[in-house]
C-alpha cells in the first residue's frame, strides 16, 4: 500500500532500493556483489588495464 502513495505525499521517492523478496531486488544485489569483487584501479595490487599489478604504497 505504502509504494503507491506518490512521493509528494510522504511516499517512497524515486531511486529508492527494491524490496527484498522481488526480482528487482535480486538483481540489484547480483550488481552489487559484482561491484564488490571487481579491484577499484587505486587500491594497492589492483591490476592496470594491462595487466600489470601495481605494488603497494608504504
Amino acid at each position: 500500500m505504502g509504494d503507491m502513495i506518490p512521493q509528494w505525499a510522504g511516499g517512497l521517492p524515486a531511486d529508492a532500493p527494491p524490496r527484498p523478496g522481488t526480482a528487482k531486488y535480486d538483481e540489484m544485489m547480483k550488481q552489487r556483489e559484482r561491484a564488490r569483487l571487481e579491484p577499484k584501479p587505486n587500491e594497492p595490487g589492483a591490476q592496470s588495464a594491462d595487466g600489470q599489478v601495481t605494488a603497494p604504497a608504504n
